[in-house]
């Protein structure tokens, strides 16, 4: 009681200095006119999530001359939490042009793993016939931009032997397809320094659309997020991998596979223009 009773006498006695009332208006003032001008100027700090068009599961299992030969399977709790995106596709797609339809049967009936194992045969025999792919989706965050191949391969004994943005053809009239004097998508090579692992060379890579653009640039996509024009804010990275030698014959089939695959993608992403048209994202 006697302590309440202090408090209350102390702020008493703070509330009669004219130079604490001073302070006291001035931050009333300010916060005032803070929120008076975000309002006016239509700034949003805080970023409202916004739906997926259609999952990635309705992406076809066939895309041109390219066959889904994985199954797709959630990932487990823990890896999703590593993940943090609950939208997203991992698929092995193979090319028919390359293998036959009875090496497409050989994958009816089998499991998830046993698939994997079924893909990883064909890969060694023709490895420019099959080709990774890994798509995710994260809205309504201005986080930086996680899990990016330079960082993810290298910590796990691969060392890049190449790094370079480059521009293909599969992006031409694509909407979205922004300023690409630094190219299309970030176009890596790496090289296994575990000898004892003996793991084939694998080439990645990667790119973003984020708020209707694509960019190949990390930051470029944090750069999307935090314009405090917008509402609504989302990104979604799609890489691929293929284990080939011949670095120049991957981006050949990375390319001749996005062709395809790309209208698809962006069927399943939130149709920005029409969002930002209609007034519900600025």
């Amino acid at each position: 009681m006697t302590s309440n009773s202090t408090l209350v006498g102390a702020l008493k006695k703070l509330m009669r200095q004219p130079s604490f009332l001073v302070a006291a208006g001035i931050l009333l003032v300010s916060a005032i006119s803070l929120n008076a001008a975000t309002e006016y100027l239509q700034l949003y700090f805080k970023k409202v999530p916004v739906d997926l068009s259609a999952d990635f599961s309705t992406i076809p299992p066939h895309l041109g001359h390219w066959v889904q030969v994985s199954k797709d399977e959630r990932l487990g709790e823990d890896m999703e939490h590593e993940l943090g995106a609950t939208h997203y596709l991992y698929r092995d797609y193979m090319d028919d042009r390359l293998f036959s339809a009875k090496d497409l049967e050989e994958f009816n009936g089998k499991t998830f793993s046993e698939r994997k194992a079924l893909a990883a045969r064909f890969q060694a025999s023709k490895p420019q016939g099959i080709i990774n792919v890994g798509i995710t989706y994260y809205t309504g965050s201005v986080d930086t931009v996680a899990h990016v191949p330079d960082r993810c391969y290298i910590a796990d004994g691969y060392e890049p032997t190449s790094h370079n943005y480059v521009s293909w053809s599969a992006f031409e009239g694509r909407p979205g397809r922004a300023d690409i004097k630094d190219g299309d998508v970030c176009y890596i090579n790496f090289e296994d320094q575990i000898a004892s692992r003996q793991a084939a060379a694998k080439n990645v890579a990667y790119f973003f659309n984020a708020n209707g653009e694509y960019t190949a640039d990390p930051i470029g996509v944090r750069l999307r997020l935090q314009d405090l024009r917008q509402r609504y804010a989302y990104y979604s990275k799609i890489e691929l991998l293929t284990v080939m030698r011949d670095a120049d014959e991957s981006a050949t089939v990375m390319n001749d596979f996005l062709t395809s695959a790309l209208p698809e993608v962006e069927r399943c992403l939130p149709d920005w223009k029409k969002l930002t048209s209609s007034g519900q994202g600025k």
